[in-house]
């Protein structure tokens, strides 16, 4: 699967997921401060997986992310260094 996919594919989760945990977090939060009760208990302990596993593939694609990113900047900065040194390597015209 090609580099640039596979960023786009993670970056677009991450960002979808992170919008609707934080959804989600603030009824949460809305809930505990107003005591409505919005869902029963058993309904808010799947709700509650549900929000940790979305948190978990968010931890994950971010990682991911930063991992292609970093192998990309060393292979850029290898290119980078060779032409360095090809460019040092050549006579300097007078």
């Amino acid at each position: 699967m090609d580099r640039r996919k596979i960023e786009k594919i993670t970056a677009s989760l991450a960002t979808i997921l992170l919008f609707f945990t934080m959804l989600g977090v603030i009824f949460f939060i809305a809930d505990q401060i107003f005591n409505w009760d919005i869902f029963p208990p058993n309904v808010e302990k799947v709700l509650g997986f549900i929000l940790i596993s979305c948190i978990a593939i968010i931890v994950s694609s971010v990682l991911v992310n930063v991992m292609l990113n970093l192998s990309l900047i060393a292979l850029n900065s290898e290119e980078f260094i060779e032409e360095m040194k090809t460019h040092e390597r050549r006579p300097k015209k007078s």
